[in-house]
């Protein structure tokens, strides 16, 4: 029944909304809103409603409007409207749907607000009553309800009220908006089972996604304590090592505790040494406790990491007493589930000292234990603290476990957390002979033995090294010369010959282009000698002299290829600019090389060369369409090859020669700039 009721309502939902977006006229009800789009509702559609308001907080700018089909939100502008209603007031609202961040609302024309008419006062209607499970449906956003939970915890947060709360497998939180007298918290509903009513609200993300259920309140008057009926009227006090034991108490029983605080944290709890150990009270109270406040709390017992905690849901200091002494340990007799939450002192040596997100943190060692110290809020000024120095640290042990499902659970971390600086005394300063400065010291004395003896050794190869130098130098010098005249008379013969065998083919036939080749010959003859002297007397080569890189490249290909037989073109990428004297001329001699090569030995029809000019690098590249070669058979054959791989390498530079059999020939030279 209740399944053909809920598709019932949604069938009625969607005929309004159909109605609607057909512009039937103004809409006049929540539900129609609340149906439409968020497309549908950023149109500003004109909406006409009359209901109640079950929650008015005009602080807060938060004005909830129910007509019997739904609840529904009234977007009011930041600096508010211009009337506002009560709770409890019947009115009729007048404006246009807007698009919301959750669900469509009602909102004024043009960032206005709306038009509230208060039509009489009376008192608000029952509200919907829902389950846990029905707590958690995005669709009851608005709604007026009442709902049956546990209070987990009461806070205040800035005048507001705030009641952690859980019905059934929902968590949410009631807010009663303030501003609230302290004294108006019911601190005593911490883990009492309440009725509370009021307007569903809705925590969502960007994506108009819920994400928390909570509940706007109007006042503590919704809010219904449900006494348990097995409850006692007086708490019973208890020892804190009674509780959860097989026989003792367990969650469902109220009990008490009493016991001298040695550390409270307001609005968070307190711990206190009891008959019974040590205990952590959780309650978000403020409590006027400090250490030495005898301390009476009254709650439930829940369980903890190591040892039970009590839930309080009321504290009270109902004397005092002498400030409580730190029980004297070693760690390793600390490592008890009975320490757990105890006052402790312990005497150790100081490892580390670090700043973290939880405050200042201490590394310790007391024997083979390592713990650390943990101070939270730094009131005051903290002693010298050097790695290495003994200390006494007094602050309260927590401890946890190396297994969390193994059914006896073993001790094994220690974490002292500090109240204040005074808690942390310097007993001595680390010695000066440390381990670390021991090690040091040797360090420096191996270091000075090796320095004598790496002395004597550089002293006794010095002459060596020289020798070997020279050497070096005089193959680099008979190579530099190779290079030279490979480069440069070996090219300039190459291409005398070339220009002579072209005389020889055609003086019979075509004396005159005949002649004209004999003349290039004549004049590469002459730069050929020229060169020589220029080569001897170590000088930049004599096409550089005259003109730039890429003019005499060009100059080069343009005489090797004067017969007409083979076509040489140039292309020039990016900004030229000028370089160095060893670069112009390396890669002046390795183009000149790779144009000799290719216009005398692949048969090619078509050289191209080619100048790329980048940031910090210049790539010389020259390309034919010859017969090519198999380059592995080539390396370490021909001074040609070898000549160019030295020219990059001594600039640091690179060489790359990409060829087959058939497929042409690819020498691209690179020299950073």
């Amino acid at each position: 029944m209740q399944v053909f009721l809920r598709v019932m309502m949604a069938v009625v939902v969607m005929l309004m909304a159909s109605r609607v977006a057909l512009g039937q006229g103004v809409i006049t009800s929540a539900a129609e809103v609340r149906a439409l789009s968020p497309e549908a509702a950023a149109e500003g559609r004109p909406v006409k409603i009359r209901g109640f308001a079950p929650f008015v907080h005009e602080p807060g700018i938060a004005l909830f409007l129910h007509d019997g089909t739904a609840g529904i939100f009234v977007e009011q502008p930041l600096e508010g409207g211009g009337k506002w209603p009560v709770t409890g007031d019947r009115i009729e609202v007048t404006g246009v749907t807007g698009r919301g961040y959750f669900a469509p609302v009602i909102r004024g024309v043009d960032g206005k607000a709306p038009q509230i008419e208060v039509l009489g006062h009376e008192a608000l209607p029952e509200p919907k009553h829902v389950s846990g499970e029905e707590l958690d449906r995005p669709d009851l956003d608005c709604e007026w309800i009442e709902v049956e939970a546990l209070v987990r915890e009461v806070l205040m947060n800035e005048g507001d009220i705030v009641l952690e709360c859980q019905a059934g497998p929902c968590e949410f939180h009631a807010l009663l908006e303030g501003p609230l007298p302290p004294e108006s918290v019911p601190w005593d509903l911490a883990e009492s089972p309440v009725r509370i009513r009021g307007v569903a609200a809705t925590i969502f993300n960007a994506g108009r996604q819920m994400t928390r259920r909570f509940l706007r309140v109007n006042s503590l008057d919704d809010v219904v304590s449900l006494e348990r009926r097995d409850r006692k009227a007086e708490p019973r006090l208890v020892r804190a090592d009674e509780l959860f034991r097989f026989t003792g108490e367990g969650p469902d029983e109220l009990v008490r505790v009493r016991g001298i605080a040695t550390l409270a944290m307001p609005g968070r709890g307190m711990f206190l040494r009891t008959d019974g150990g040590g205990l952590w009270v959780q309650t978000a109270q403020p409590v006027a406790a400090v250490p030495g406040s005898i301390v009476e709390a009254d709650g439930w017992p829940r369980v903890g990491p190591m040892k039970p905690i009590l839930r309080a849901r009321g504290a009270r200091v109902v004397g005092t007493g002498e400030k409580p002494q730190p029980l004297k340990f070693e760690a390793r007799e600390v490592l008890h589930a009975r320490h757990q939450a105890e006052f402790v002192s312990l005497e150790a040596e100081l490892l580390d000292v670090f700043r973290g997100e939880d405050g200042t943190t201490l590394e310790l060692r007391d024997h083979a234990t390592v713990f650390r110290g943990l101070l939270g809020e730094l009131d005051g000024t903290l002693p010298e603290l050097v790695p290495g120095s003994r200390v006494i640290v007094n602050g309260i042990a927590q401890i946890t476990s190396a297994g969390a499902f193994e059914p006896l659970q073993e001790e094994d971390k220690l974490l002292v957390r500090l109240r204040s600086p005074a808690d942390v005394e310097v007993l001595s300063l680390p010695p000066w002979w440390t381990t670390q400065r021991v090690i040091m010291a040797a360090a420096a004395i191996i270091a000075v033995m090796l320095a004598i003896y790496a002395r004597n050794r550089t002293k006794r190869h010095r002459e060596q090294e020289t020798q070997r130098r020279e050497f070096e130098a005089v193959l680099s010098e008979r190579g530099r010369f190779a290079r030279e005249i490979h480069d440069s008379l070996a090219q300039g013969l190459t291409s005398i010959s070339l220009q002579l065998e072209c005389v020889r083919d055609e003086i019979s036939e075509e004396p005159e282009k005949a002649r004209l080749h004999l003349e290039t010959a004549r004049g590469l003859v002459r730069d050929s000698m020229r060169e020589a002297r220029r080569t001897v007397w170590n000088l930049r080569p004599l096409a550089l002299g005259e003109a730039d890189l890429a003019t005499a490249l060009q100059r080069f290909a343009a005489d090797l290829t004067r017969d007409g037989k083979v076509i040489a073109q140039q292309e020039i990428e990016g900004t030229p600019r000028p370089l160095s004297a060893d670069q112009e001329s390396a890669l002046l001699r390795i183009g000149q090389e790779a144009l000799t090569n290719a216009a005398r030995h692949s048969g090619s029809n078509r050289i191209v060369v080619r100048l790329r000019f980048g940031s910090d690098w210049v790539t010389l590249t020259v390309l034919d369409n010859g017969g090519g070669f198999d380059v592995a058979e080539r390396v370490g054959k021909g001074y040609g090859l070898t000549g160019m791989h030295e020219r990059v390498a001594a600039l640091g530079g690179s060489l790359s020669i990409d060829s087959r059999p058939g497929e042409g020939t690819e020498v691209s030279a690179t020299l950073p700039t």
